[in-house]
């Protein structure tokens, strides 16, 4: 098997993954459900993926680059992980609203709260989710540190984790589980990360 047919299997297998996690809302979804779902063997599951931890794993580190793919084409703000370009505020603001946009999507919130309901009561998966949100804030602190090079490691730290809690219970608030989006709120929470970003001095 060449190393494209396995990167196309394997994104089969995710895809039926985050299904299970949209469609069906199940928290305690076991391997066989996944396996059923993508139409194969547990074993042929588990050779990529070995445990539940390691398939939530890899849906979490997929979704994630996803949007940094997707923020990165639609801002043209370059977010690899070595950029260094100072990040000015109309730059913030574009990413901002784009990365509130991305925390609107349904499917999206849906996957994760599955998982973070899996997580509640399953240390590995909890594991993983801490891993996704590592690195999650480790892409925002890259950016705190280019919109505030005076920052030591562990203010950007600490600003970077307030931003993506603050986007986090936007993705559910303004959801249409709870319905508090507006157009004057989203400016709001833009406003405020960007003043976080910039402005903040601890």
């Amino acid at each position: 098997m060449t190393e494209s047919k396995g990167a196309l299997r394997k994104a089969a297998l995710l895809d039926a993954a985050e299904e299970v996690l949209v469609t069906k809302g199940n928290a305690n979804a076991a391997m066989r459900d996944f396996a059923a779902a993508a139409g194969v063997r547990i074993g042929h599951l588990q050779h990529y993926f070995p445990t539940r931890a390691d398939l939530i794993r890899a849906v979490l580190e997929r979704a994630l680059g996803r949007s940094l793919q997707r923020l990165s084409k639609v801002t043209e703000v370059d977010l690899s992980p070595g950029a260094t370009a100072r990040l000015d505020p109309s730059d913030s603001h574009r990413l901002l609203a784009a990365l509130l946009q991305e925390h609107s999507d349904m499917a999206d919130i849906r996957m994760h709260l599955e998982i973070w309901a899996l997580a509640a009561s399953d240390e590995p998966a909890a594991s993983a989710l801490r891993g996704f949100y590592s690195q999650y804030a480790a892409h925002v602190r890259g950016l705190v540190q280019r919109g505030r090079p005076g920052l030591s490691e562990q203010e950007a730290s600490a600003v970077a984790a307030t931003v993506v809690s603050l986007f986090e219970g936007a993705a559910v608030t303004r959801s249409d589980i709870a319905g508090m989006r507006t157009a004057q709120g989203d400016e709001a929470i833009i406003r405020t990360a960007q003043w976080l970003i910039h402005e903040h001095s601890g």
